[in-house]
């Protein structure tokens, strides 16, 4: 398996793997995506890391600065969805070692992500990985009948912000 940017040919690919894998199992949004809102999120400072084998993606991790505030600069944000059949094969756990990195080489100091408790399995992967719950905003969302947790997680990628 390969990590690697998005490129401009994989544009209409991630925009139809979000809009099937993106569900409100995991993300209180509804998924509109397409090729254009996929190059104007790159264009506007989003990067897309890409996991890909034998030239088929099988998850993706996007992230970008959190705040748009000059003091906040040193947290960035994520969200990483892998494809149905490769699931719990390690896919989102590479893309989230290799993000730490590039995170790292670009002076992040600390990374976040919200997840919601309708998602087990990725509340499981974070803990798993050492993200420490840094809140959880009680009955958050009201996803198809029923009221949902959001948790909220980060890793610290500059050991003195412990």
């Amino acid at each position: 398996m390969e990590i690697r940017k998005i490129e401009p040919h994989d544009f209409a690919e991630v925009a139809r793997l979000e809009n099937e894998n993106w569900t409100l199992d995991s993300t209180p949004h509804t998924m509109n995506s397409s090729a254009e809102s996929i190059m104007k999120k790159v264009l506007e400072g989003t990067t897309y890391l890409l996991a890909v084998e034998n030239g088929e993606i099988l998850g993706l991790l996007d992230f970008n600065g959190r705040h748009r505030s000059i003091y906040g600069r040193h947290v960035a944000t994520f969200g990483v969805m892998t494809v149905k059949n490769a699931r719990h094969k390690g896919v989102a756990s590479s893309l989230i070692h290799y993000f730490f990195e590039m995170a790292k080489s670009q002076n992040y100091k600390k990374v976040t992500i919200q997840v919601l408790g309708s998602n087990p399995s990725a509340l499981e992967l974070y803990k798993r990985l050492g993200f420490y719950e840094e809140a959880r905003l009680k009955k958050e969302f009201f996803i198809n009948g029923k009221y949902i947790d959001d948790y909220c997680f980060a890793y610290y990628l500059d050991d003195d912000l412990l």
